[in-house]
């Protein structure tokens, strides 16, 4: 199998045990009771290269108890093996983080980030708004090139998703090595506004 193919294949794998695992743990209806969740990685647009799902959760007020409670049901459910929290309400991030590790039936750890933000986040709807693009607009060579570049990724030191969306879509990347060159030609901002 031509390797193009074998991470086509690979990326269509990984977004169907995604969903998997976000009915599994029921992540859509438990943060529904806090707020509006929104999935807006690249499970969205099947470019997965790591078994890895973001959420954004919008509510009125983002309160540490609210996320606490869901959290606290997830951890319960077989096969979440950690749970981490920050609360980032006074960063340039203004909401509370939680990454929940569910390890699957194949033994691989998936990290789910929960984002609870307010509706009036200065950047709400970003990530929804990259995602809905994304799936418009990729090209097939854009996702493969995409897809190229998140596989040869180290998994310790990966690059922002974005960050490589962006320098495919605008830089015209299409390799590892030329998107190392883009990256430092064009350092990442701290939180990426892009659209494509």
């Amino acid at each position: 199998m031509p390797q193009g193919q074998g991470l086509l294949q690979k990326a269509a794998e990984l977004q169907e045990r995604g969903w998997e695992v976000v009915r599994r743990l029921g992540l859509l209806e438990r943060w529904s009771r806090v707020g509006r969740p929104v999935l807006v990685g690249s499970l969205r647009f099947g470019l997965m290269g790591h078994p890895n799902l973001d959420l954004e959760i919008y509510t009125e007020t983002p309160q540490v108890a609210d996320g606490f409670a869901v959290v606290s049901e997830l951890a319960q459910v077989p096969g979440v093996v950690q749970v981490q929290y920050f609360n980032a309400l006074d960063t340039a991030d203004q909401g509370l983080y939680w990454r929940v590790d569910y390890q699957d039936e194949r033994g691989d750890i998936w990290d789910i980030d929960n984002w609870l933000v307010a509706h009036d986040h200065p950047n709400a709807g970003l990530a929804d708004g990259l995602a809905t693009a994304l799936e418009a607009k990729l090209s097939d060579e854009q996702r493969l090139a995409v897809l190229t570049i998140k596989n040869a990724s180290d998994r310790a030191n990966k690059a922002r998703g974005v960050d490589i969306y962006k320098a495919v879509m605008t830089g015209g990347v299409t390799t590892p090595e030329e998107f190392e060159r883009w990256r430092l030609a064009n350092p990442p901002a701290e939180i990426e506004l892009w659209q494509p």
